[in-house]
């Protein structure tokens, strides 16, 4: 690693900055023209974003290019993964959890409002209007399309909200950013948590790796490549049998109670297969066995006539409580180290803790939560949310935050949902809609923007960032690398969701938001409908409080501590909490089966080969990943490029 001095400092050269800045629009773009116009492909569903493994692959034979004859142009391998995690942090933010559902709530109600929902009168009252759009002009040609964004008419109609939006996500990522500060040193260095999600770039970007050198990792490059061309060539000509890898739902049931199993998907993604092999076994077992275990809660549910209650047995209840026991035992694991944080910021703890390697200090850190803390509640005080309703808030998104992030770092689930089941929808339910004022429900309706699912969620990512720096292999560039992470993520919290405003409305004044987008059902549509569908039925028919659904968070809380308390104290103990939290969500409904499979395979390779073989197969499971990013890939940017719609990979 070339050092810009004797002292360490790493080198922030200006065709690093050139490259983002080409880089990420078009992925901004990309991400939005493939989850919306297009509807196929959705990279930011997992957490092994394949358009930012599609970027990477795409550098990596540039840049060895470069390194034999212009060596001075080459990228570091810290200028690379300094751009691999600047595209994840661009594609969260532009994803289905974040501004692909924010933006369409923000026009939708102005432009749908009509006597049949009557929304005119129970809701544009209470909606800010320095946070959503009210140009009807404007609005009808984002609507209909055929138009221009950059007609003076329909941008100025956008610029006020969404430069409120832009700094609220920004000041919402520098609060979570200053939080991974505090945590990266108990979690990278004292309880080592493996990072998985973390360990394929970290691998593909090392000067020295042997993983391109093994006929392993080619031959799975080739397979997966091979799966995804045929595939690709049997969507464009159905006279070519399509390999049935993707998810179908079968339906097993008719008769009660065992119908109420419902649907059960069945796929077998041979990147959530090879994802699998760098999980812990626990949790693959987990992912699986609480996937049935929430199938046989339902089941059990209609025997008893437990389910003519509604909502019983309130699975996203459980859920929710499942993500707040796994925050809760972070902060337990984590007490001492943040015990000895708070004393010394207290100054009733002599010593300063160990900061030298973290890219602010712990003092700073802990400031901008405070003063980012303030500002968010200041924006939400000014909307007119109440107090209480704001503390709440905040605090619950902030567990699931936390809880998401844990997950990535110690286990690395492939998706973590939790759809409908964030603070927006769960207070009203435990409160009662009538214990809400209306502002604040009309505010809960904004924030389901960013509270739908939490798929896509920037945490995980800069904390996987800011782990990079002491995973590097960096040396004495470690500080100086974190720190430019740190300040490139502080940045991309703010230009992050500009770029995504940007590509959907270019494309939807291009396109239509409701007439020309491909693919039923239309998303935006969908998106900007939810919420205020949802508030209408709170004001028109509230229902009381669902005290079933606070007992159920309890219960999933009490059952993921306990699950933790028992993995804790016995050996081989199989049952993880994240498993639990997980498995009832869409994604591993999606999953379950590669993970099934997966779990197989490793148990198998470690019973009768050990650690020497699974070491030896790692290539091919690599192989299997990149071919399926890189040919996935070049399937959606070709249907891009074509106007045609081809073969999506997932999911």
């Amino acid at each position: 690693m070339a050092t810009d001095n004797e002292a360490g400092r790493f080198p922030l050269r200006a065709r690093l900055l050139l490259t983002l800045a080409v880089l990420l629009p078009l992925n901004a773009y990309w991400v939005i023209l493939s989850e919306t116009v297009r509807y196929a492909g959705h990279p930011t569903t997992t957490s092994l974003y394949y358009n930012c493994i599609f970027w990477l692959c795409l550098l990596l034979p540039v840049n060895a290019l470069l390194r034999r004859f212009a060596p001075k142009a080459a990228f570091h391998r810290g200028e690379l993964l300094l751009i691999y995690f600047s595209l994840q942090m661009t594609s969260a933010l532009s994803g289905h959890d974040m501004a692909e559902v924010l933006l369409p709530i923000l026009s939708h109600a102005h432009q749908h409002a009509d006597a049949a929902n009557n929304w005119a009168e129970i809701l544009l009252p209470h909606l800010p209007r320095w946070l959503v759009v009210t140009d009807r002009a404007a609005l009808d040609a984002f609507y209909t399309g055929h138009d221009s964004l950059y007609r003076p008419q329909n941008w100025q109609a956008w610029i006020v909200p969404l430069g409120f939006w832009c700094a609220f996500f920004g000041v919402l990522c520098a609060v979570m950013l200053a939080m991974n500060v505090l945590l990266r040193r108990q979690w990278t260095e004292r309880e080592r948590l493996p990072f998985p999600i973390l360990t394929i770039p970290l691998e593909i970007t090392r000067p020295d790796t042997p993983l391109f050198r093994s006929p392993l990792l080619w031959i799975g490059f080739a397979l997966a490549v091979l799966l995804q061309f045929w595939n690709g060539l049997a969507f464009l000509y159905p006279s070519v049998p399509m390999l049935p890898i993707k998810v179908t739902d079968y339906r097993f049931f008719s008769d009660r109670p065992w119908s109420a199993v419902g649907t059960v998907p069945i796929g077998f993604y041979p990147f959530g297969i090879a994802l699998g092999m760098f999980l812990p076994v626990d949790f693959l077992f987990s992912s699986w066995f609480f996937f049935w275990f929430w199938k046989g809660q339902a089941v059990v549910s209609a025997a008893m006539a437990w389910d003519r209650t509604p909502n019983f047995p309130y699975v996203t209840a459980q859920s929710l409580g499942g993500y707040l026991g796994v925050s809760l035992t972070a902060l337990y694991l984590g007490r001492h180290h943040l015990k000895t944080i708070f004393g010394y910021l207290w100054g009733d703890h002599p010593a300063s803790p160990d900061d030298a390697d973290s890219p602010i200090s712990y003092r700073a850190a802990a400031a901008v939560i405070l003063i980012g803390m303030i500002l968010l509640s200041a924006f939400c005080r000014f909307a007119g949310m109440s107090p209480f309703y704001i503390a709440a808030f905040w605090v619950i998104y902030l567990a699931i935050a936390l809880a998401v992030t844990r997950m990535r770092g110690e286990l690395g689930p492939p998706v973590h949902d939790l759809h409908m089941g964030g603070p927006d929808t769960i207070l009203p339910q435990v409160m009662g809609p009538t214990s809400v004022d209306r502002q604040t429900l009309t505010l809960f309706g904004l924030f389901y923007g960013f509270n739908r699912a939490y798929r896509g969620h920037p945490m995980p990512i800069q904390l996987e960032a800011l782990a990079s720096a002491s995973r590097g292999g960096f040396g004495r560039e470690q500080r100086s690398f974190s720190r430019v992470l740190f300040g490139l993520m502080l940045v991309l919290g703010f230009v992050g969701p500009a770029l995504a405003f940007w590509a959907i409305l270019h494309l939807c004044y291009v396109h239509g938001a409701e007439s020309a987008i491909i693919g039923p059902p239309n998303v935006f549509t969908i998106f900007g409908s939810e919420p205020w569908n949802r508030f209408r039925s709170q004001v028109r028919v509230p229902q009381p409080p669902q005290t079933g659904a606070t007992i159920a968070i309890g219960v999933g809380t009490a059952f993921a501590l306990l699950l933790n308390f028992l993995r804790m104290r016995i050996v081989g103990f199989p049952f993880h909490p994240v498993g639990y939290a997980v498995a009832s969500s869409w994604g591993m409904g999606i999953l379950w089966m590669p993970m099934l499979i997966a779990w197989v395979l490793k148990v198998l390779i470690l019973r009768y080969g050990g650690l020497p073989l699974f070491r030896a197969l790692l290539p091919l499971f690599y192989g299997v990943i990149l071919g399926e990013c890189v040919a996935g890939s070049l399937w959606t940017l070709l249907s891009m490029a074509s106007g045609i719609p081809m073969y999506g990979f997932w999911p």
